[in-house]
């Protein structure tokens, strides 16, 4: 098959407008990881591939070009979009967000690709979502090289459930040693909780993950993410 005609399954995670009426549009892919194209005239109307460049919706696309920066030239849609609304919404377009920041394109993940859509099914179905974004961050961080060791601390010694732990970007899980970094220590239990996350955590264990994995992530990406800063102002109104 010639590849110009080849469609491929993506989802996406982020468009920015480009030039006068097109959009750069960065999609995930199940074959060929993040792909960024041009989708040209797309803008100016609510019509055509502008209607369907929406995120959590599934789409077949094809795209030509031999740079990074590829063409579009179809786009239909697979399946009807996820349902999320409110601060389900939020939470998709803040894995979105890490992917965008996190990816390199022309990489391919079909292991992030399905972690995503399971994701965002998930939450369409009403799932926990504390729940199920620290899942998706320890998944995501371990498949991109980031991953930390959920299994034994800094000097290899195994993580105790009654044990507090400190996070370093060249270290690891430390140890605590003294209780003035308390404020920035995970208990082991915590810990042994991110190794599955199939189980419902009581809440000083989910609010010790978060924080723990917006420090793992933080050290990675550089600057703000915006996603968090929506997220943030969508809650002090509700």
């Amino acid at each position: 098959m010639n590849p110009r005609h080849r469609l491929h399954d993506a989802f996406v995670l982020h468009r920015r407008p480009f030039r006068n009426s097109s959009y750069i549009v960065d999609l995930m892919t199940q074959d060929e990881g993040k792909v960024a194209v041009i989708a040209r005239g797309s803008r100016g109307g609510q019509g055509g591939s502008l209607a369907l460049l929406q995120p959590f919706r599934l789409l077949q696309v094809g795209w030509g070009g031999r740079g990074e920066l590829k063409n579009l030239h179809a786009v239909e849609p697979k399946e009807r979009g996820y349902a999320l609304t409110g601060r389900r919404m939020f939470c998709g377009l803040y894995a979105n967000e890490l992917m965008v920041r996190l990816l390199h394109c022309s990489d391919p993940h079909p292991e992030i690709y399905h972690l995503y859509q399971q994701l965002i099914t998930a939450l369409s179905d009403g799932a926990e979502e504390g729940r199920l974004l620290r899942s998706f961050e320890v998944q995501l961080l371990e498949q991109v090289g980031f991953g930390i060791d959920l299994h034994q601390d800094s000097a290899g010694a195994p993580i105790d459930a009654q044990q507090r732990y400190c996070y370093h970007p060249e270290e690891g899980m430390v140890r605590l040693q003294r209780e003035g970094h308390r404020s920035l220590a995970v208990t082991g239990k915590t810990l042994e909780w991110l190794r599955m996350t199939s189980e419902q955590a009581e809440s000083s264990i989910l609010v010790e993950a978060k924080q723990l994995l917006r420090r793992v992530i933080d050290a990675h990406i550089p600057g703000e993410l915006q996603s968090r800063k929506l997220m943030a102002q969508y809650s002090t109104i509700q």
